[in-house]
């Protein structure tokens, strides 16, 4: 939008400021007055007028020292300033030229002559701006280290700077006009481009920025960021298109993913060195922690859950007895049954696996399977007493697992019961011990075991 053209009168009798506003209001001028030097300096900075009629015969602060001063602040130095004086002599003149005034005109005025200057002054002020704002452009465009394109509605390319040229490694500088600035996209990306244009020139208030691979003149790729706007040029919409390369931030990001995958094997690595070592302290269970890991994540997968809660749900399935290294091993290696007494020691495991993990910020979201792993669908489990889906469900599904293990493996106080007995065993556990419907997808997924 252009913002209409502002003028400030300043004069100390309210009579002439209304005279000049009665003349100059028609005109289409929005207009503001000053009564006074200082104020007219206050406005003149707060308001950035196009032109300044200025009174010289003022009290306090004449004409010329108000321009003086406006010429000595930076934000008002090329402010057109056209003095209104009744002062006619040479001397005043000569005065008025040394402290910066553009124009004169003497009291009593024509108006129609006062018109014509004002309209003169201001086309020549608009003009001088929007040349100062063409060679700002032309510098920023020539100079701009990222690529930059006008793309008209139909998508062809009608300007490039130098920059684009290099980034597509284009041999001829006009080579880029004329083309279809999807051509210079990788397909994948092409219809999201033609998309982004499409709004871009439908709305001047448009920016969008997307990451896209350009195809360069030489056949190679390049990963680019691309800033699609919208202005107007030759009064028509058009998209403005900057183009940076973020080759070295790919390659960034990939060397940080790497080392993020680097340092999350490692901790898995731990973590199987964890369960391991748990696994041969306690003998009867050799084994057990990593057949868990690997049913648990089977069954949980059934239930279409996502990557990330499959890889925090196998860290806990690893670490579901990870507690039990606050068991004394008196107790956890008992070769016989177990005292009330022991077995309160004993379910003290879980809160012991919570303490553990809880200050390990990659391990918080595993936390559910050490912590809930002997909670009870019926509420009667420990150390809790979570109820139905009260549980989580990682801990829910790890349950099922856990109880199918224990009884399909060999201990040393029995042997490894048939899969027909478990199953029926099981079954009669649901809605009391196992969430039902869970029992019920894994016994259908256990059916090939029989």
């Amino acid at each position: 939008m252009i913002r209409p053209t502002t003028l400030l009168i300043v004069d100390d009798h309210t009579e002439m400021r209304e005279l000049l506003a009665d003349l100059l209001k028609p005109l289409g001028f929005v207009l503001l007055f000053a009564a006074n030097g200082q104020e007219a300096l206050t406005r003149a900075v707060e308001h950035q007028p196009d032109l300044l009629l200025l009174d010289v015969m003022m009290p306090d602060m004449d004409g010329f020292e108000v321009c003086r001063r406006l010429r000595e602040i930076p934000a008002t130095k090329e402010m057109p300033i056209i003095m209104v004086t009744a002062l006619d002599d040479q001397e005043s003149r000569i005065t008025g030229i040394e402290v910066g005034a553009d124009d004169f005109i003497s009291k009593p005025f024509n108006r129609a002559e006062m018109r014509a200057r004002v309209r003169t002054i201001v086309r020549l002020n608009r003009y001088r701006h929007l040349n100062n704002e063409r060679v700002r452009f032309e510098q920023l465009f020539v100079r701009s280290p990222d690529g930059i394109a006008a793309v008209d509605t139909n998508g062809m390319i009608r300007l490039v700077n130098p920059a684009m040229i290099r980034l597509t490694r284009a041999t001829d500088p006009q080579a880029l006009i004329g083309m279809q600035l999807r051509d210079l996209i990788a397909e994948p990306y092409q219809r999201e481009c033609d998309i982004l244009l499409l709004a871009a020139s439908a709305n001047l208030a448009y920016i969008e920025r997307r990451e896209m691979v350009l195809i360069c003149a030489d056949g190679t790729t390049l990963p680019a960021e691309l800033t699609i706007g919208a202005f107007l040029w030759e009064d028509r919409p058009t998209a403005q298109v900057i183009v940076r390369d973020i080759s070295e931030r790919k390659r960034s990001e990939a060397a940080i993913q790497s080392l993020n995958a680097d340092l999350l094997d490692a901790y898995d690595v731990t973590l199987e060195g964890w369960a391991r070592a748990l696994d041969l302290r306690d003998h009867e269970t050799e084994g057990h922690s990593q057949r868990v890991t690997n049913l648990t994540v089977r069954l949980a997968h059934t239930f279409g859950l996502n990557p990330e809660v499959l890889v925090n749900i196998r860290r806990g399935a690893l670490l579901h007895d990870i507690g039990k290294m606050g068991i004394p091993d008196q107790i956890l290696r008992k070769p016989g049954p177990l005292s009330d007494e022991e077995w309160v020691i004993m379910r003290l495991h879980p809160g012991h696996a919570y303490e553990l993990l809880r200050p390990i910020r990659f391990l918080q979201p595993a936390l559910e399977i050490p912590y809930c792993h002997h909670e009870r669908w019926d509420g009667k489990g420990y150390p809790r007493g979570l109820r139905g889906e009260e549980i989580p469900l990682a801990a829910r599904i790890f349950a099922v697992v856990d109880v199918w293990d224990a009884l399909t493996n060999d201990r040393p106080y029995r042997a490894a019961l048939p899969v027909s007995e478990v199953r029926a065993y099981m079954a009669k556990q649901s809605n009391t011990h196992f969430d039902p419907q869970i029992l019920e997808v894994f016994l259908h997924m256990m059916e090939t075991v029989e």
